[in-house]
């Protein structure tokens, strides 16, 4: 009896050390493969996250590109609208010198036109003969404009497009302003031209009758540098308007 009792217990830590060395066993057999699938998750973490950050590069990528692009455009508009600005402007200073708009100076001719110095006239004449009239005005400013003049002024009024030459009795009106002799015009241009086209005999033969018969006066040089200043009047429009195209 006492030798069973003693064997028990052998047999028993016998099967506690066989069930030990199972778990052991096991242990051993699973820990790679768990490493194994462990290692697998990572690479595939890390590679989706690669991935992402790759497609989010990109992306960013392109959104500079198009920035870049409307940069560009943007820069591209703004030269456009400074070159347009800039022609606009060089076509308007070059409306105002047409127009008479802007005070000039340069190479060209005074004309001098005075009333006669006389002072006896004969009673059978008429004394109007004796004076400079719109008309002599009108003709020596046409011819001056023939001869290539680029800007005339008469007695400092600027004769524009608007211009009108007209007497109030024996009152000589330019531009609406009231003028008296002598009148000089000054006339910017090509002044061999200018002075040779106011000499020509062919031309003004009624004022040079009337310097011969009567002492009215009337002279022409040229001059290195005319002054004509800007046209200071209204442009008044009592019946034209702008016209829209349909």
């Amino acid at each position: 009896m006492e030798k069973r009792k003693t064997q028990t217990p052998s047999i028993g830590l016998l099967l506690v050390g066989v069930a030990l060395g199972l778990l052991l066993a096991l242990q051993w057999r699973s820990a790679p493969t768990a490493r194994l699938t462990d290692t697998s998750y990572a690479r595939d973490r890390t590679a989706f996250t690669i991935a992402r950050l790759e497609a989010e590069q990109d992306a960013l990528k392109a959104e500079v590109a198009q920035l870049r692009q409307q940069l560009d455009e943007r820069q591209q508009q703004r030269g456009q609208s400074a070159d347009l600005l800039r022609g606009l402007a060089e076509e308007l200073a070059r409306q105002k010198v047409l127009a008479g708009l802007v005070a000039l100076h340069g190479p060209g001719v005074e004309v001098v036109l005075n009333d006669s110095n006389r002072q006896v006239v004969p009673s059978a004449v008429n004394p109007e003969l004796y004076l400079v009239h719109d008309y002599d005005l009108r003709d020596v400013v046409n011819l001056l404009w023939a001869a290539g003049s680029e800007a005339i002024s008469v007695n400092g009024e600027r004769i524009v497009a608007s211009t009108s030459i007209y007497c109030v009795g024996a009152t000589i009106m330019v531009n609406d302003t009231r003028l008296s002799p002598p009148y000089v015009i000054h006339a910017i241009g090509p002044s061999e031209q200018q002075e040779s086209l106011l000499k020509n005999p062919r031309f003004l033969a009624d004022l040079r009758n009337r310097v011969a018969a009567y002492g009215l006066a009337f002279t022409v040089a040229q001059a290195a540098d005319i002054q004509v200043p800007a046209y200071r009047g209204g442009f008044g429009a009592l019946y034209a308007s702008v016209s829209v195209s349909p």
